[in-house]
């Protein structure tokens, strides 16, 4: 489906469910020089997640499909700008672990896969758990195993956690005991959602714990719930409200449920969110256009990454900058590299800020 109408049709970095990115990558009339201050790494195809993986040099990035191409995850060097192609590659390992997930209905379809959401969680020794949250043939959260213990880290498929019928999810974080919590953007079928452009409540967020089933978490509904993180312990959670522009709070009662405690308000519509070493929060989303049909995803004015204090509940600008051809607008900020990285839902290229 073609996406014209800012009012009508959400961006595929907030929604991205069943449908694909209208592909207008750059082929060489789009320049890969520095605009606006930005130095660009020309090539993955709808970066839209960055993540870094603890303890090495390394980010990894999220690519979504579009027409005519299946996702990726590709593997960034910040040091450098260099990139590869981490999954599926030439290769791709899959060792499905059925004991674990025995909800998955199988193997992952490479070339009916949609890398959306990132998060990364250590497990010791150099391994770490990488959960994506993934469109195409299935809607579901994949599980990788990444093995950084040698000179370039690899990644395995090892299973996956099938979404209910008509969820519509984004971004995942990770739970100590190997579960996570996903962010449903929107509902579709018999649970449509209001308009997420006027702020009004389209989805909430799931749980999700090994030997149990997708649950979904009462008082956490939200208008265009998007970027979400945890603290290591799992008990707050913090989530991107695109429709509302802020980025929320929840802790968890001792029952297990979670309770709102407070909001950042921002000047713009977040998408995803991304601790820093600090404990603050990098946030990255959109300035709307007044424009109905400006020919992409979604038109917009202008898009900030700005740094979200987390015991304040207070942001602060760090950049606002316009669409660029290959690079329509910001999606997620990480640092990496003495840079801020960031990552865009609709384009050719990562942008590099001087941080």
């Amino acid at each position: 489906m073609k996406i014209h109408c800012r009012r009508f049709i959400a961006p595929l970095a907030l929604l991205l469910s069943l449908t694909t990115i209208a592909s207008t990558f750059a082929d060489g009339t789009a320049s890969c020089d520095a605009q606006q201050g930005m130095t660009f790494v020309c090539g993955p195809r709808n970066p839209e997640d960055l993540v870094a993986l603890p303890d090495t040099p390394w980010v990894i990035v999220s690519g979504m499909s579009g027409e005519g191409f299946s996702g990726h995850l590709y593997l960034l060097d910040p040091g450098t700008g260099a990139y590869q192609d981490l999954f599926p590659g030439s290769a791709p390992a899959r060792q499905w672990d059925e004991a674990l997930y025995g909800s998955c209905p199988g193997l992952l379809d490479i070339d009916n896969f949609s890398a959306h959401g990132l998060a990364i969680r250590p497990l010791g020794d150099g391994l770490h758990q990488l959960y994506v949250t993934s469109h195409g043939a299935r809607e579901a959260v994949e599980l990788f195993t990444v093995d950084a213990r040698g000179d370039t880290p690899g990644v395995t498929w090892v299973g996956c956690v099938p979404m209910p019928k008509y969820a519509s999810i984004n971004s995942v974080a990770p739970l100590p005991d190997g579960g996570f919590i996903t962010t449903r953007i929107f509902g579709e079928g018999p649970e449509a959602s209001g308009d997420v452009f006027a702020g009004e409540i389209t989805g909430y967020l799931y749980e999700w714990h090994p030997g149990g089933s997708v649950t979904a978490l009462a008082g956490t509904d939200l208008s265009g719930p998007n970027g979400i993180e945890t603290t290591a312990d799992g008990n707050t959670v913090y989530v991107a409200s695109w429709g509302s522009s802020g980025v929320h709070r929840y802790v968890r009662r001792a029952d297990g449920s979670f309770q709102h405690n407070g909001v950042a308000p921002t000047k713009f519509r977040v998408d995803n969110v991304r601790w820093s070493d600090d404990g603050s929060l990098l946030a990255a989303g959109h300035r709307l256009s007044a424009a109905q049909d400006c020919g992409e995803q979604l038109c917009l004015d202008e898009w900030e990454v700005a740094e979200i204090d987390t015991q304040s509940l207070t942001a602060r600008t760090l950049a606002v900058k316009k669409p660029v051809s290959g690079f329509t607008g910001a999606t997620v900020a990480v640092r990496a590299g003495g840079a801020l990285w960031l990552g865009t839902f609709h384009g050719d290229r990562l942008a590099r800020l001087p941080d």
